[in-house]
């Protein structure tokens, strides 16, 4: 797997593609986002910076039970903050400034905000290391860090019957689940890396069954771009052959697999 693969462009245009249907497709995530922000510590959250903010969970979660009212939120796909924005306009007593940018090069001052917060984007960013920095970077001494991210054995099924079907499956499809996921004891790490008190670091695992058709609806919306590379006609030739594989695979009640999220919260010193 090549690092353009995961590179920001190829994210962002992904994303920009799935931006419609994003909404209904992981409206878990909107769950996770929540359980993220109820574990964040008591303080003073009025100024946030949303990484790979998408179309807002995490930024409506915090607006909604933590007060705040200035957002900035920065991704690489124009078309999630436009969803975003439409979804921000019945809310003028908040700022909501959308920034296209890279976390790893973050397009916001030093100790500019109270938290920095991330749901479901980071297993996307190339660089964790430099993506925990710049959050680090830019909320203020005192402030929190807080990730929900994809962590390691998420799809694990999936892994299984992508590595037994021949002829094989792109290799960017199978060698992305070694480069984009993290267990507690990686993120801990991390977090320590980027200069943070780690206040909390978990995962939840949820095992789930779903029709093949809607699960592989959900891979076409968050990793469409690991098939940015190939010919449409080849890669919808490949996706086909994995819907029946999974389908080969299935129970009475759809496809079974297991989605791990990992939580970090952690404290610029200060």
């Amino acid at each position: 797997m090549t690092r353009e693969q995961h590179g920001v462009s190829a994210v962002g245009a992904g994303f920009d593609r799935s931006a419609a249907t994003y909404q209904d497709a992981v409206a878990h995530n909107r769950i996770g986002a929540r359980r993220l922000v109820e574990g964040m510590p008591t303080g003073d959250y009025r100024a946030i910076v949303d990484v790979g903010c998408g179309t807002g969970f995490a930024s409506f979660e915090m607006i909604h039970s933590r007060g705040t009212r200035r957002v900035i939120g920065v991704d690489a796909s124009p078309a999630m903050m436009e969803v975003f924005r439409a979804a921000a306009e019945d809310m003028p007593e908040v700022s909501v400034d959308l920034r296209v940018g890279d976390a790893s090069a973050l397009p916001v001052d030093d100790a500019s905000v109270d938290a920095a917060v991330s749901t479901m984007a980071f297993h996307w960013f190339p660089d964790k290391a430099a993506a925990l920095s710049e959050m680090a970077r830019c909320v203020r001494p005192g402030g929190v860090v807080a990730v929900l991210t994809a962590g390691r054995g998420t799809d694990g099924e999936l892994l299984d019957v992508m590595r037994a079907m021949d002829p094989p499956v792109p290799a960017a499809w199978t060698g992305v689940f070694e480069h984009i996921h993290r267990d507690v004891r990686e993120m801990h790490g991390l977090l320590r890396g980027a200069g943070l008190e780690p206040l909390d670091v978990w995962s939840e695992t949820r095992w789930r069954t779903a029709p093949v058709d809607a699960y592989m609806a959900r891979l076409q919306t968050v990793a469409s771009h690991l098939s940015s590379d190939l010919p449409p006609e080849e890669a919808a030739a490949h996706g086909q052959r994995l819907g029946d594989a999974l389908a080969a695979a299935s129970g009475p009640d759809g496809f079974a697999y297991s989605f791990v999220k990992l939580f970090a919260v952690a404290r610029r010193p200060g």
